[in-house]
């Protein structure tokens, strides 16, 4: 299966020619950008990506719009190959975003972003998760990284040490600060909005949530072999079988596809779905003006594969579920992992319907399961285990408004 994703600008040339071009109009988009408009001293700029699916950006919005940071004027834009799609729609969308890129005092971004335009303007990068896999100088795939942060918010010293594997930046950019969408983890009634969001009554019932990485959605990568033939991509599968196990055991079935891929196979798995088996999608999620990391504090267990959903997920202490499918693939595709997976994942593996099965049982049966393994990863992966990320980035805004860094 090959899924190509949307090239910026979509011209039926090679791939050399088409490179070229787009770093020619790039360029003179830029220096137009840099001439005609003005750095404003007080303005704030948000590229918003995947809202609403554990976004560090989106407590940093609410923070701002609370008026946690006075005197300020906030710009939030999004996605252009989400708002454009012909080829006059995305340079026109590209000008808006170089136009308030030029005019920004300090620039925030999840997952990389223009070039700054200027040396004034301060751009804060609070990416999406803790480095697990190998990516940007590290992905044997890509082999660099072209973003230019002046401030990389960072989880610990171990994850710095992590993170710069991949992107090579001079370590005094690093500013230990946590993850804001943490604070919701930690302080969200997360049970009550999932209660609310899908109109259902969870008292005395057990949550489990079920949340992968994705396999396709980036670039024109494709990465494992997972199939999609059931939930968890398992060579056999009953799902009636599994329904009645939920019954059972008064268990309530949430899953939460990676916003790279949902957009592919979301209303695939919403076709799976019943009274205990429930699908989170990011458009139900941004209608309700609601985080996922609002939501996953109402879960007893967490089940992933690869996600680094899981390093924050450790910050409540409960049980975790591995579903490595297609590891062996995963790993020869994506480029493999910064950490050892079998070491650095504190619970089961499982990769058959009754493994998995047991192991649901037992996580939420027994607490101290993994607890000790959990524990010690936490304590390497965090270095904060409080709700103020969202306030030590916001003393960061502050003082790159004020002029300095």
């Amino acid at each position: 299966m090959s899924i190509q994703a949307e090239l910026i600008f979509n011209l039926p040339w090679g791939v050399a020619k088409l490179g070229a071009f787009k770093a020619l109009v790039n360029k003179v988009l830029r220096c137009t950008a840099r001439l005609l408009f003005r750095l404003d001293k007080t303005l704030i700029v948000i590229l918003v990506h995947n809202e609403g699916s554990g976004n560090n950006l989106v407590p940093i919005l609410e923070a701002l719009k609370n008026g946690k940071i006075q005197n300020c004027k906030v710009k939030v834009l999004e996605p252009q190959e989400q708002s454009a799609r012909t080829l006059i729609q995305k340079l026109l969308s590209k000008w808006q975003t170089l136009k308030w890129v030029a005019k920004a005092k300090v620039l925030l971004s999840t997952h990389g972003c223009e070039r700054k335009l200027r040396k004034r303007t301060v751009y804060i990068e609070l990416w999406h998760g803790f480095p697990t896999k190998k990516a940007g100088l590290m992905d044997m795939r890509v082999q660099k990284y072209e973003g230019t942060p002046d401030i990389f918010c960072s989880y610990s010293e171990f994850g710095t040490v992590l993170r710069n594997a991949c992107l090579g930046l001079s370590i005094n950019r690093y500013v230990i600060t946590g993850a804001p969408r943490n604070d919701y983890l930690l302080t969200s009634n997360g049970r009550r909005n999932l209660e609310e969001l899908f109109d259902i009554d969870l008292e005395g019932k057990k949550v489990v949530i079920f949340a992968p990485t994705f396999r396709v959605g980036w670039q024109d990568f494709v990465e494992g072999n997972k199939s999609r033939d059931n939930l968890f991509g398992f060579q056999r599968f009953d799902l009636q079988l599994f329904i009645d196990f939920l019954k059972a055991n008064n268990i309530v079935f949430f899953m939460k596809l990676h916003p790279n891929e949902e957009h592919f196979f979301v209303d695939h798995y919403k076709g799976f779905e019943s009274k205990h088996i429930r699908v989170i999608d990011s458009l139900q999620l941004k209608q309700a003006r609601i985080d996922f990391y609002q939501l996953l504090n109402g879960a007893d267990l967490l089940i992933t594969d690869y996600s680094s959903v899981y390093f924050d997920w450790l910050l409540l202490d409960r049980p975790v579920i591995f579903i490595p499918v297609d590891l062996k693939e995963y790993k020869e595709t994506r480029g493999g992992w910064l950490l050892d997976y079998e070491y650095w994942t504190a619970g089961p593996k499982c990769v058959d319907q009754k493994t998995l099965q047991a192991e649901i049982k037992r996580c939420l049966e027994e607490s101290n399961y993994y607890k000790e393994q959990r524990q010690f990863i936490c304590n390497l992966v965090h270095k904060y285990k409080d709700a103020n990320s969202t306030e030590r980035v916001l003393q960061l805004i502050e003082k790159a408004l004020g002029g300095e860094r």
